[in-house]
């Protein structure tokens, strides 16, 4: 059966983590073409390109073990709203997309003595999780209906860590006029989006 990739959340990028999952070299980039391609002559069908962890990150490629669950994975593409734009904005436990969010540990005293309530994101490179699978910023800003402030801040330092207890990221405080209103540390995924809702609407109405 073959393997399918949904061309419209996939960035057809010749970094495409799947090419180095598959053992035989048949799931690969092709330069003429300027695209990913798939060698049905090579491929295995062991699958590794769709459901290994190393792999694509935002599920794009799929696996059909059979013609039925070929047509089922086909349909979901075609109704499949989403577009590599959707994508692309910054998430929490997400790579920093847009730079106005991003901000150095030593520019974060300014933001937090404005009188707006904000929200700062303390993350690594090793705390950074799949983009699709993540909560947008976008959905965090708009809990409270308020002129919010957001910021991602990369830590190289224990300085911020110790300064507000953190122990685990990513994490998210939510600071106003410079006071720490309460933290959430640990990375919640899109299907927890309503846990996290509920532990930031907690802090706020403390």
């Amino acid at each position: 059966m073959p393997v399918i990739i949904n061309y419209k959340i996939c960035d057809n990028a010749e970094a495409c983590n799947a090419i180095n999952v598959c053992p035989t070299g048949a799931f690969r980039w092709n330069k003429e073409k300027n695209s990913l391609e798939i060698d049905e002559s090579t491929c295995i069908n062991c699958g590794k390109c769709a459901t290994s962890e190393e792999s694509c990150g935002v599920g794009a490629i799929k696996f059909a073990k059979d013609e039925e669950e070929l047509k089922k994975i086909k349909k979901e593409i075609d109704d499949d709203p989403r577009t590599i734009s959707d994508l692309m904005v910054d998430r929490y436990g997400g790579q920093p997309l847009n730079n106005p969010f991003y901000c150095q540990e030593d520019e974060l005293q300014p933001v937090l003595t404005t009188p707006n309530l904000c929200f700062v994101e303390f993350f690594n490179d090793d705390s950074i999780e799949c983009l699709i699978k993540s909560i947008p910023i976008k959905e965090i800003l708009k809990i409270n209906n308020e002129n919010n402030t957001y910021r991602k801040v990369e830590i190289a330092t224990d300085k911020l860590l110790n300064k507000y207890g953190v122990k685990s990221l990513p994490a998210l405080l939510i600071i106003k006029n410079d006071d720490l209103l309460g933290k959430i540390e640990g990375y919640y995924s899109i299907d927890q989006k309503q846990e996290l809702m509920d532990k930031i609407n907690e802090i706020l109405n403390k």
